[in-house]
């Protein structure tokens, strides 16, 4: 009994045993197994990776954008364009993907979060996902720009004058036209010297200012300068069609631009240096009234005499009437297209009428590379459709239509 008894328990000990190393080598298979998709699921992970183009890359994928880099990231110029984030992607591995589907809108200032999702797919068929977070920002750097057409606007007392004519533009490269607010004392019932700022802002709160000077002057024709000093001498540039007006330095020169015109000379103008006359003695001319006859049968306004028969005149009307201009030679304004005589607008001649007595300083000169310091004017064109086109639009006067339209 004894002997069955111990050979019973030493097969159950060994059915035990089996059982024991049956269910080890289970386990150690699972592990290997799991061990094996862990590494290859690591594997798989290390595999992925992402590497940012660089800023030529995304220049070129991304036309009219402009883009800087840094190492988690990069920043964008305020714009119009909306950027596909994944036009950020230089290399990568796996495939590629943005988590929330996110873009970038440029027109838009501020921080964006972008998360790229790289995946795979291991040798188990589990896939492998990697999330790589990089930051953006858009930014807005450029302030708007200001153009005005003159450093200096003369004034007559009495004129009405808004700041703003003398601003061709002020518009921001993304936000086009701004507005813009004026910050003067000026008051053309009054003579003097006024500054005005003109501050232009963009929707971002980027701000440009530009400044230029009024004067207001009262219209006294002067016949003799006061204490036998000139204040101005004038410059004709015939080359370029320009008249620039100097002021006394310090040391009594005329060094100092003051005030540019455009104008118009002609075949006739002469080179050289002269003095303004005003003595019937001296020229069969004598011209300083508001009228001249010219050439031709026309008249010219606010006439100065120069030298002999050339003359700072306005641009000639058909009759001494304000309404009968010649509109086509008025749009000739900045080209040669007078017989010698110096042409002007009736604002600018009037300032020479005005400003320049007799024995004023006068030198002509050519230059067609350079009008002169403060540049060439822009003239005023007459639409010659217009009702208006018989009166100058410069014409102070308070009747001249184009004031009013």
């Amino acid at each position: 009994m004894e002997k069955n008894g111990s050979k019973k328990y030493i097969i159950r000990r060994l059915a035990a045993l089996a059982v024991l190393l049956a269910v080890a080598a289970v386990a150690v298979a699972m592990f290997a197994k799991n061990s094996a998709r862990r590494t290859a699921h690591r594997e798989a992970m290390d595999s992925l990776s992402l590497e940012m183009a660089d800023d030529a890359a995304v220049a070129a994928a991304c036309p009219g954008v402009t883009y800087s880099s840094n190492s988690n990231g990069g920043i964008f110029e305020y714009g119009t364009s909306i950027v596909d984030p994944l036009c950020l992607v230089g290399e990568h591995t796996g495939d590629i993907s943005v988590a929330d589907g996110s873009q970038i809108d440029t027109s838009k200032v501020g921080e964006y979060d972008v998360t790229f999702r790289l995946s795979c797919t291991d040798r188990f068929g589990k896939r492998a996902v990697k999330d790589v977070v990089m930051h953006y920002t858009v930014t807005d750097t450029e302030a708007p720009r200001i153009e005005i057409r003159y450093p200096f606007i003369a004034l007559f007392t009495g004129d009405k004058y808004d700041p703003m004519e003398n601003v061709i533009a002020a518009e921001d490269p993304v936000d086009g036209n701004v507005t813009c607010s004026i910050d003067t004392d000026m008051d053309t019932t009054r003579a003097g010297s006024y500054s005005v700022k003109i501050t232009a802002a963009d929707r971002n709160g980027n701000e440009t200012a530009a400044e230029y000077t009024v004067d207001v002057d009262e219209f006294a024709p002067a016949r003799t300068p006061a204490d036998g000093i000139y204040m101005y001498s004038v410059r004709i540039n015939r080359a370029a069609n320009t008249v620039t007006v100097y002021k006394r330095d310090e040391n009594g020169r005329y060094t100092i631009p003051y005030k540019a015109m455009v104008c118009s000379t002609g075949d006739a103008t002469p080179l050289g240096t002269y003095y303004t006359y005003d003595d019937p003695s001296n020229s069969k001319w004598s011209p300083r009234y508001p009228w001249w006859s010219l050439y031709g049968g026309v008249y010219g306004m606010y006439a100065t005499g120069i030298t002999g028969a050339i003359l700072f005149h306005s641009v000639p009307y058909y009759s001494p009437n304000q309404n009968d201009l010649e509109y086509e030679e008025y749009n000739k304004l900045g080209t040669a297209a007078s017989m010698g005589c110096i042409r002007l607008s009736v604002r600018d001649v009037m300032w020479i009428f005005s400003h320049c007595p007799k024995g004023t300083m006068v030198e002509f000169y050519d230059d067609a590379a350079d009008p002169g310091p403060l540049g060439k004017p822009e003239p005023v064109h007459i639409d010659t459709s217009s009702p208006n086109r018989g009166w100058d639009p410069t014409d102070p006067d308070p009747g001249n239509p184009w004031r009013n339209s």
